[in-house]
């Protein structure tokens, strides 16, 4: 049994003598970033996570990263195809008050460094120029990408996991059609059914990814969530919209939740995600591929390819792109009573 009470609510059932007091210690309270505001929880007696249990600790953050002037990858892997040299300038740290500041595209081509002042708080600043690691992708379209990957395994089929990040795109964000990711969990093919191996199944999709591009329907950038599974690689089938396109405002920080269990088994998955608290319909479907997928020494299904962040898009030959990431942890425990998951609505998440 749960019940949720407002700032007023409180207000309102707390003496004036006291309730100055405590209002003051709640307004120090961290701010996160434009999430929207949270709410006051309290569980009942007999809830799994008794009013004042202390919140479960992230398995994953990303605090390291952006804590000097230039980012700490030890913990990523960053895209295999961008040459190490182009690194310092495609991931930067910025300070999080010019995180998402207007971007002069003219200038990025001419690399013309953008710079920014330090502040209190960090972001990771991930810029995709055209060529940047360059797939000529035969038989679709030639893509380009500036990525991190976690290199823990952290999302596993059948275990759940849950994570959040906030993402801000820079002004101008690009007023063209065009397929970018920004988010990616993949199951790739076995390398050895791989069409380009003699095989018999084209690359993998995503299982899982979140695409921020350009849709007319929209009037602008779309938060969109596709989805993939298939017991036969062959389908020609790509990822399926289950979620979106929402509005996203560039310039603005936009935070998401996801709590996640994969499975390969008919209606096993759950999966939910928010933008700033809005919820998408759970998906219940399989993920992956389920004949041809990677599987791991015990003939186990394997995600190879653990969540990414940047920009991965179909090349462009004239624009460049920019995306903040900022407070991306992951939580292997419920992570309701957490503050960074304050009005999220867990109740049926794994």
């Amino acid at each position: 049994m749960e019940f949720y009470l407002s700032f007023k609510q409180l207000s309102q059932l707390i003496p004036n003598t006291v309730a100055g007091p405590i209002a003051a210690a709640l307004l120090a309270f961290p701010a996160l970033g434009d999430d929207p505001p949270g709410l006051f929880k309290s569980r009942a007696a007999g809830s799994t996570a008794a009013l004042g249990a202390e919140a479960p600790a992230p398995i994953q953050d990303f605090a390291k990263v952006c804590a000097a002037d230039q980012p700490d990858l030890g913990q990523w892997r960053v895209s295999g195809g961008l040459k190490r040299e182009l690194w310092a300038a495609r991931l930067t740290c910025v300070g999080d008050e010019t995180a998402g500041a207007a971007v002069d595209p003219a200038a990025r081509l001419l690399n013309r460094p953008g710079g920014s002042s330090p502040g209190k708080s960090r972001a990771l600043r991930l810029e995709v120029r055209p060529g940047d690691a360059y797939d000529p992708n035969p038989g679709d379209n030639p893509t380009e990408r500036v990525e991190i990957q976690i290199r823990r395994e952290l999302v596993k089929f059948e275990q759940p996991i849950w994570y959040s990040f906030r993402f801000r795109l820079a002004q101008p964000w690009l007023a063209r059609q065009n397929r970018t990711v920004i988010h990616q969990i993949k199951q790739n093919i076995a390398p050895e059914r791989e069409i380009s191996q003699g095989g018999q199944c084209p690359s993998a999709n995503p299982f899982f990814k979140i695409e921020a591009g350009h849709r007319p329907e929209a009037g602008g950038a779309a938060f969109v969530v596709k989805t993939r599974g298939t017991d036969n690689c062959r389908d020609g089938k790509a990822g399926a919209i289950s979620c979106g396109p929402w509005p996203l405002e560039p310039g603005r920080w936009h935070r998401v939740h996801v709590a996640l269990r994969a499975s390969q088994r008919d209606g096993q998955s759950d999966l939910r995600v928010w933008l700033d608290g809005r919820p998408c319909a759970p998906f219940t479907g399989r993920l992956g591929y389920t004949d041809h997928g990677k599987r791991d020494a015990d003939g186990k299904p394997e995600i190879d390819a653990q969540p990414r962040f940047g920009l991965y898009r179909d090349a462009l030959p004239d624009a460049v792109q920019v995306i903040d990431f900022a407070d991306i942890s992951f939580w292997d425990a419920d992570p309701a009573s957490h503050p960074a998951w304050a009005g999220i609505g867990l109740k049926q998440a794994p």
